[in-house]
């Protein structure tokens, strides 16, 4: 046998083995990326709620960010999820965000509208800056009066928080008993910010639907 024949043979023989090597590290890869995908990638069920992987509002697609329950006490309370044009996992890069934005939520048992209210009102103060609250006040008062006048949210019935530079801050009630959702419109640019920190402040009423919200792992 020629020193050319076993040249051949040995490339021969180790073809096979390259190809297989090469396509393990390349399935590996693609499997680790697919572990490090954002969770805007994927939709997700959270206490019987599906939350679809992204949403069209108006002229935006909107990329899930990230879901979770509220709870209070040892009960869920509601379930949220956080839509953005691009996903954030800070609450500074959502703040900053000028991009538009929905924060959706259902409730997960009945609760009184006006004791939805204020947890909303207390997640505002708790959350903000005194000199920050002071320029929203007209809003915040007619926001408390705004949820308050819906009577009960029951199980199933939501709410949803929406941002778009163009329009401001939309907030939309849907009651399934109502039949049709209400909603009001805030125009001032910089109620946005306030409102997210209610669960994405420094002292967020749950800070494990904070994380889920981020995206992150908890």
């Amino acid at each position: 046998m020629t020193a050319g024949h076993c040249a051949r043979n040995r490339k021969d023989t180790m073809t096979p083995l390259h190809t297989t090597m090469g396509r393990l590290a390349t399935a590996a890869f693609v499997l680790a990326t697919l572990a490090f995908l954002p969770q805007a990638s994927r939709a997700v069920e959270v206490a019987g709620v599906n939350y679809a992987a992204q949403l069209q509002n108006g002229p935006h697609t909107l990329l899930l960010n990230g879901a979770g329950i509220r709870r209070k006490a040892s009960s869920n309370l509601y379930s949220a999820a956080l839509y953005l044009s691009q996903p954030a996992r800070s609450p500074e890069e959502v703040l900053s965000s000028t991009g538009p934005k929905q924060l959706r939520v259902f409730m997960l048992q009945d609760v009184n509208s006006r004791d939805m209210g204020d947890m909303l009102a207390r997640g505002l103060a708790t959350n903000n800056r005194d000199d920050d609250l002071a320029a929203i006040v007209p809003e915040m008062l007619d926001l408390g009066s705004f949820i308050a006048d819906r009577g009960k949210l029951r199980t199933g019935d939501g709410f949803q928080i929406d941002w778009d530079p163009a329009v401001g801050t939309t907030i939309t009630v849907f009651q399934r008993e109502e039949g049709k959702p209400v909603r009001q419109v805030f125009e001032k640019k910089d109620l946005i910010a306030p409102m997210m920190r209610i669960w994405l402040g420094t002292k967020p009423a749950d800070p494990q639907l904070k994380a889920a919200l981020l995206g992150q792992r908890t």
